[in-house]
């Protein structure tokens, strides 16, 4: 089983490649946009809306805020991570090398 430090370094070694996606496609700043909107049409948890807001306005700031936002290992860098909407943005393959590589640590 992973230790939340592993996960902690998998979910910021995947957000450092997906901010790099990001830059090659902003385009993917809109589906993201989508994903937080399908969420709430879902009805996803409300203890999560400070969070779903604080991509929002990441999402619309720009990949620099949000590099500058969860690119740095912190606890907040980590517990906005876990409420990522980019999930789409790297295939499967690659999030399991990611993985890979951070459960090695």
């Amino acid at each position: 089983m992973p230790t939340q430090r592993q996960i902690e370094q998998f979910t910021l070694a995947f957000h450092q490649v997906a901010v790099n996606r990001l830059r090659a496609h902003p385009e993917n700043l809109i589906k993201a946009v989508d994903v937080l909107n399908r969420w709430e049409a879902q009805g996803i948890s409300g203890s999560g809306q400070v969070y779903r807001d604080a991509w929002r306005r990441m999402l619309g700031s720009g990949v620099d805020e949000i590099e500058k936002t969860v690119c740095i290992d912190s606890d907040s860098a980590a517990t906005i991570r876990s409420m990522s909407p980019l999930g789409f943005v790297l295939s499967e393959e690659e999030r399991m090398q990611i993985r890979r590589k951070a459960m090695a640590v």
